[in-house]
């Protein structure tokens, strides 16, 4: 499995902006990239500019089809004009372990 966790911080005055588009990737990232197992935009609780998107794909093909869709690509478009600066982007492969009881 492929873990990806991509950080990025909106100017303040486009938050509303920023958000709209996230939303709209989440659903579409959702509804549309095969071998997408998670999909999620957490906000940080003590600066609400602050965004983390968790991703969980299936292999990195997924992962690079994803990056490549439509939906991505206007994305990066809007964030070009209401993002401080480009993302962090982290990506990990990841096996799943069950935590032992204490």
């Amino acid at each position: 499995m492929i873990v990806v966790h991509a950080i990025l911080r909106s100017r303040p005055e486009r938050r509303t902006d920023t958000v709209a588009a996230l939303i709209a990737m989440q659903h579409a990232t959702r509804a549309n990239d095969e071998g997408c197992l998670h999909y999620a935009f957490v906000a940080d609780l003590e600066d609400d500019c602050l965004f983390t998107c968790v991703e969980e794909w299936a292999d990195m093909a997924s992962l690079r089809a994803h990056l490549e869709s439509p939906h991505m690509a206007a994305l990066d478009r809007l964030l070009a004009e209401t993002a401080e600066g480009p993302a962090e982007i982290r990506v990990f492969e990841a096996t799943r372990t069950d935590v032992p009881p204490t």
